[in-house]
């Protein structure tokens, strides 16, 4: 009977950890296509069409980094301040490097998701931090 009960309580509480465990997982997955969708984006909206005819490929700085933030932020469906009911403290840093000639153009999201079990031991939030790159660009000759 004791055994049983133990059972039962022991399953309930590892079933309310997977919970917050698959919140984050998914949290992971969604922000990882958000970030990437956001860097493809950015790389077209960026690139000046007049110069990549020539056979130059430049990118706009400043353009790229907003693209890439309202782009996260229509896909997060984030406010203002990168929060909602789910992400906390969020912050975005959006790098344009080149190798040579090619831009490259980065993007560091860092978020703080939250969670149900983990209340119960005084941690509201997870810290999740996903780092995305595009490969380089071809140059055009």
């Amino acid at each position: 009977m004791f055994r049983n009960l133990a059972l039962i309580l022991f399953g309930a509480f590892a079933l309310f950890f997977l919970a917050d465990f698959l919140v984050v997982y998914n949290a992971h997955i969604k922000i990882e296509k958000a970030v990437e969708q956001a860097l493809d984006g950015a790389i077209i909206v960026g690139v000046q069409e007049p110069e990549n005819q020539r056979g130059r490929l430049e990118m706009n700085e400043s353009v790229a980094k907003g693209t890439v933030q309202s782009i996260l932020k229509t896909n997060l469906k984030l406010n203002a301040d990168l929060t909602n009911d789910h992400f906390l403290n969020s912050d975005l840093r959006t790098f344009v490097t080149y190798l040579g000639t090619v831009p490259r153009i980065e993007a560091e999201f860092d978020t703080e998701v939250k969670l149900f079990a983990g209340r119960m031991f005084g941690l509201d939030a997870y810290p999740l931090t996903i780092k995305r790159h595009t490969p380089y660009l071809g140059e055009f000759k």
